[in-house]
């Protein structure tokens, strides 16, 4: 994310990378992510998704305050809305179906 005159650029790509700077410590605890991010620039919403292997709700509680934190790094840049769901959600098509 860069500054500029009064707005702040947005990019997927960095907003990925910043992520994974957050979460990858928590590897080893969560086990793989996937992360998704859906940049709205009209509405200066960011939308995430973070998708972790070892679900369960303290894991969940520990990506939780990680990405609350980078919530309120970027307050004044975006909204965020974000969700936190199990991996196998999106690798194993018969969960979605079910």
């Amino acid at each position: 994310m860069s500054q500029g005159d009064d707005q702040v650029t947005i990019s997927v790509e960095t907003v990925k990378f910043e992520l994974h700077g957050r979460l990858d410590d928590l590897l080893p605890q969560v086990g793989k992510t996937h992360i998704s991010v859906r940049w709205e620039p009209n509405s200066r919403i960011l939308r995430v998704g973070v998708c972790i292997d070892n679900y369960d709700w303290d894991n969940r509680m520990v990506v939780l305050e990680r990405l609350l934190q980078f919530e309120g790094d970027h307050r004044d840049d975006f909204a965020l809305e974000f969700d936190i769901v199990p991996l196998i959600a999106v690798e194993d098509p018969s969960f979605a179906t079910a």
